[in-house]
């Protein structure tokens, strides 16, 4: 709009000038059209400004669109690598799984359970996901056993329970993230009750490998099914995978 309203005024002006010098005499017939010119010549270099700013502002409105973009894209991974709040991290997780295709609901009647996953609305097994704050959090007095022991058969069945635990370390120095792991009792202790587990960043492995290598989730899905228990490490899949091709 502002620079059609310059070019408008400079053609009136050229229009003036003109006129000028056909009706008028003396020194006006001079200087009128002389500053016509004039006049048009700064506001050839106000409209250059004016171009110049527009495409700076545009240019300025799409990186910020972009990087808007890529904060809501990546915001659920750094969540996932750095929050400690069960709330952030259960929806970080929901949203990820999401993005792989896989069907993720919450629980109508265990309020433990923080999301129910199934690889497809026709699939038969349910995987009951809970969220840990923080994988030091799992102790045999850990209270949530009970409840969770209802849902897991821990027999291969229909159902099976998923626990998901941050094991980011909060750093101080450099800023390069640290990741902690499951506790050896913990481990054991998770063999023993038919547990499947594993930390954020395997989860944030798996993330990676099916968006990046295509990777069937279900699959890795398959394979938490049929885990006998413990910490799922991402290596087990990469080792079947290999030694079933």
């Amino acid at each position: 709009m502002k620079q059609k309203t310059l070019l408008l005024f400079q053609l009136f002006l050229a229009v003036f000038a003109v006129y000028a010098v056909l009706k008028y005499s003396g020194n006006q017939r001079l200087y009128v059209p002389l500053t016509c010119l004039l006049t048009m010549f700064l506001i050839g270099k106000v409209e250059t400004a004016v171009t110049e700013k527009d495409k700076k502002e545009e240019k300025r409105r799409a990186r910020a669109g972009k990087e808007a973009e890529e904060k809501r894209t990546f915001k659920p991974v750094d969540c996932l690598l750095k929050s400690k709040n069960v709330l952030l991290l259960t929806d970080a997780i929901h949203h990820l799984l999401n993005d792989l295709g896989l069907k993720v609901s919450r629980s109508p009647d265990q309020s433990v359970i923080d999301r129910l996953i199934r690889a497809s609305d026709t699939s038969q097994v349910t995987f009951g996901l809970k969220v840990l704050s923080d994988v030091g959090e799992l102790s045999e007095n850990w209270d949530s056993w009970g409840e969770l022991s209802q849902f897991d058969t821990g027999k291969g069945g229909e159902k099976r329970l998923l626990l998901i635990g941050s094991n980011s370390i909060h750093d101080e120095g450099d800023g390069k993230p640290q990741f902690s792991d499951f506790s050896a009792n913990v481990q054991s202790l998770l063999s023993s009750k038919s547990i499947v587990a594993m930390t954020t960043l395997t989860f944030y492995k798996i993330y990676l490998l099916c968006q990046k290598k295509s990777v069937d989730p279900t699959a890795i899905l398959n394979l938490i099914h049929r885990h006998p228990g413990g910490v799922f490490r991402l290596e087990q899949y990469m080792k079947s995978s290999s030694q079933a091709a």
